[in-house]
């Protein structure tokens, strides 16, 4: 009676071979995306491991108090402060500090860590190129990838405007 074969179809080869492509190019798509997230993960994994080697092959350990383990802290991330490229980001001075701490992601003790480096000011974090945030991230030693995930150069720019 009716021949409902769909395989009859004048261009049934045309549309597998379209369904084809795009299976191929979705399957891309996903695994592409999924390996880039995993290679994310494992250069945080990494960058935490090399610091832990890093303090392991450092100074030997001494007792330290808790008031004190921050001003070790602090003392460290000062010592790479000349890492920066301040021609670019800006200078500024402890007179002209702004309050960091209203920047979503920055609390007191990483207000901190930012003057011992030398960032003051929203301005100055509004300068900040990819390159500055990896190094700023690696020298405060801050969880990698916050600083972009919380956006501080957008909301530095936004508060620096408001000043």
């Amino acid at each position: 009676m009716f021949e409902l074969n769909p395989l009859n179809l004048p261009d049934a080869q045309l549309q597998h071979g379209i369904m084809v492509i795009v299976t191929l190019f979705l399957g891309f798509i996903i695994g592409y995306a999924s390996r880039q997230r995993l290679i994310r993960q494992l250069e945080g994994d990494l960058a935490s491991t090399e610091r832990a080697v890093n303090d392991c092959l450092g100074e030997p350990k001494v007792a330290v108090t808790a008031m004190n383990e921050n001003d070790i802290v602090l003392n460290r991330i000062r010592a790479r402060a000349s890492e920066l490229n301040f021609n670019r980001i800006g200078l500024a001075t402890s007179a002209d500090a702004d309050d960091l701490k209203e920047i979503v992601g920055v609390g007191p003790f990483l207000e901190k860590k930012l003057h011992a480096i030398g960032i003051y000011t929203f301005q100055q974090i509004a300068n900040f190129t990819k390159e500055d945030i990896d190094l700023v991230n690696e020298i405060i030693e801050f969880f990698p990838g916050r600083i972009e995930r919380d956006d501080w150069v957008g909301q530095s720019s936004e508060l620096a405007k408001k000043k």
